[in-house]
């Protein structure tokens, strides 16, 4: 029951969202609504009388584009959103793909319609320079999205798990509280994580462009047959796959061309036991962890390795997937959206 009358408001909101985009057009432009979403469907509006699948998001991102040239829709279709970047704006214009934004920003050819603005005025929901999109930000926000009921830990436990400083934990759960990512739920003021789609949205970026990049160890080769029998070599300790093995290991849907790792070696390590060699060419791009040992999925079960995984969480290998642009890996990260993801939020 809950969930039916949350979809009726988000629908309700994204009717109002629309036409308020449609007015900041400031344009001779009629727009009406026809038909709500049915099953995996988008909602139709009608735009000068030509209908149109709307496609609603609150921020566009270019690791957004290529799901949403992927969508099927039987009218031309719309997106709009809140804030759309530069970057992806141009991408959908040149997939001819229609958008407004809520700055009175908009791409539409539609036979009885051609608008193009651009004012140069839109900016992020959320500042960049936000306490809680940062790269501690995005570690605790890794272990919220991983385990929602951890919000109610105590501040020490969070710093532990996340890696990151005391001081950190309470700027960020304020943080969390004024963006409206975190609500008290009952009188003991318990914290309930809300708004859990977005805030895996905000945080795909943060992971490729924050933490990862702050603790990429290096680029290496496999030596030897390492790499035509990558998915047994490497089932040891302190050892995790991520990206596309990790994908490849969690669905056996894919076949992985570029390879990323994490690990507790050290780079001595890394040559003498991984026997793996630095090339800023290689196919392997190496990180140390950045989370606590509960947030891995390893499962290395020596009495029967023939079925033993060592992977990152899926929220990890997720995110690498859907950052990356390639159909090929938004297709698989689907899959594990669904079984690894989806249930948790």
């Amino acid at each position: 029951m809950l969930r039916e009358q949350d979809k009726k408001m988000n629908m309700l909101l994204d009717f109002q969202y629309f036409m308020e985009f449609i007015d900041s057009l400031e344009l001779d432009i009629e727009a009406t609504f026809i038909s709500p979403p049915e099953a995996n469907e988008l909602p139709i509006f009608a735009i000068n009388g030509k209908e149109v699948s709307v496609f609603f998001k609150n921020e566009v991102r270019p690791h957004n584009v290529p799901i949403i040239l992927n969508v099927q829709s039987q009218n031309p279709l719309l997106v709009a959103a809140k804030y759309i970047t530069p970057k992806a704006k141009k991408q959908l214009k040149t997939n001819k793909t229609n958008y407004l934004d809520s700055y009175g920003n908009a791409y539409i050819e539609l036979p009885q319609l051609k608008v193009y603005v651009e004012q140069q005025n839109a900016k992020p929901i959320a500042s960049e320079s936000s306490k809680i999109f940062t790269q501690a930000g995005a570690q605790l926000i890794f272990q919220f999205l991983n385990r929602p009921e951890e919000v109610n830990e105590t501040v020490r436990r969070l710093a532990h798990i996340s890696s990151i400083s005391l001081g950190s934990v309470s700027k960020i759960i304020n943080g969390l509280f004024d963006e409206g990512f975190l609500v008290h739920w009952n009188k003991d003021k318990k914290y309930q994580l809300v708004r859990k789609k977005e805030l895996l949205e905000r945080w795909i970026p943060l992971l490729n462009e924050k933490i990862l990049p702050n603790n990429k160890i290096g680029t290496y080769s496999f030596t030897g047959d390492l790499e035509e029998h990558w998915e047994d070599k490497f089932l040891i300790p302190k050892v995790w796959w991520a990206g596309e093995p990790g994908a490849a290991l969690l669905t056996n849907y894919l076949h992985p061309e570029k390879y990323t790792l994490f690990t507790k070696f050290s780079k001595q390590e890394i040559l003498t036991t991984l026997k793996l060699v630095p090339n800023p060419n290689g196919k392997i791009t190496i990180y140390q962890p950045f989370w606590g040992n509960h947030s891995v999925v390893s499962i290395i079960n020596p009495d029967d390795i023939s079925k033993a995984k060592n992977t990152v969480n899926p929220l990890i290998i997720y995110a690498q997937l859907i950052h990356s642009g390639d159909p090929r890996n938004i297709e698989t990260a689907q899959i594990i959206y669904n079984e690894y993801i989806a249930p948790k939020l």
